[in-house]
């Protein structure tokens, strides 16, 4: 089947616009994945102050100092061979900001990066060289909720490796082991529950001061881009540090 000129030129105008539009698609698809984005899904500009985005919790009774909404954080792209009952027989411990995460079983052994502001401008930048101690969380050996959070990307290739800090983090299960390192101390905690969540729901709670917690927040790099995935996990014991 022959086509005139004029038909010609309407597929080729045709052709060039829908291999543009899947250009286009699938950059942004990339850009999404990573988190290159200006704006976050609440709404607000990526530089904005953490408490800008507490106004609509204080609506509903939240103390904003003891309350963290994962919406607030930037876009998130081997069991430990413990003995347990030397573990909690161990002595009392210095209060320590955490240095590095351990998570055996899924070959997780990163840094912990403590920033002092909640700026997001900050976090993003802390979150390029490890994971991240929420400012104003609990320390190491402290009573309270340890916050910790990092990335996760569903790209095969990345530049930063930082970017997948957390990939491995929904493998885990209850009863699995995690270690965080601080002055001079390994801290010992054993995983309660693990679950998904939309971001817009999702609160950390802070206020917690009757006993140690650790909680571990990373974006869903597999599902859609508001969910997260929440590690919570209760302290067991500490002992001197080997490592």
């Amino acid at each position: 089947m022959k086509y005139s000129e004029k038909d010609l030129k309407y597929r080729k105008t045709i052709a060039f616009f829908t291999s543009a539009l899947i250009t286009f698609v699938v950059i942004g698809v990339l850009f999404y994945m990573i988190g290159f984005v200006p704006y976050y899904v609440d709404g607000t500009e990526a530089n904005t102050d953490f408490s800008t985005r507490l106004v609509k919790l204080s609506q509903y009774g939240f103390d904003s100092e003891s309350i963290v909404a994962l919406s607030s954080l930037p876009q998130l792209g081997e069991e430990a061979s413990t003995d347990r009952s030397s573990v909690e027989s161990a002595k009392s411990t210095v209060i320590a900001e955490p240095e590095r995460i351990l998570i055996n079983g899924v070959d997780i052994d990163l840094p912990v990066l403590n920033p002092e502001s909640t700026n997001i401008a900050v976090l993003d930048e802390a979150l390029l060289h490890g994971t991240v101690r929420y400012p104003g969380s609990a320390r190491l050996g402290e009573d309270g909720n340890l916050f910790i959070f990092g990335h996760s990307s569903g790209l095969p290739v990345v530049r930063n490796q930082m970017f997948k800090a957390f990939n491995r983090l929904p493998e885990l299960e209850e009863g699995d082991v995690i270690t965080v390192i601080g002055g001079g101390f390994e801290y010992v905690y054993r995983v309660t529950a693990i679950r998904l969540t939309d971001v817009d729901e999702a609160l950390v709670d802070l206020s917690q001061k009757n006993r140690k917690k650790l909680t571990i927040s990373t974006c869903n790099s597999f599902g859609a881009k508001s969910e997260r995935w929440v590690v919570e996990a209760d302290f067991v014991g500490s002992y001197e540090s080997n490592v």
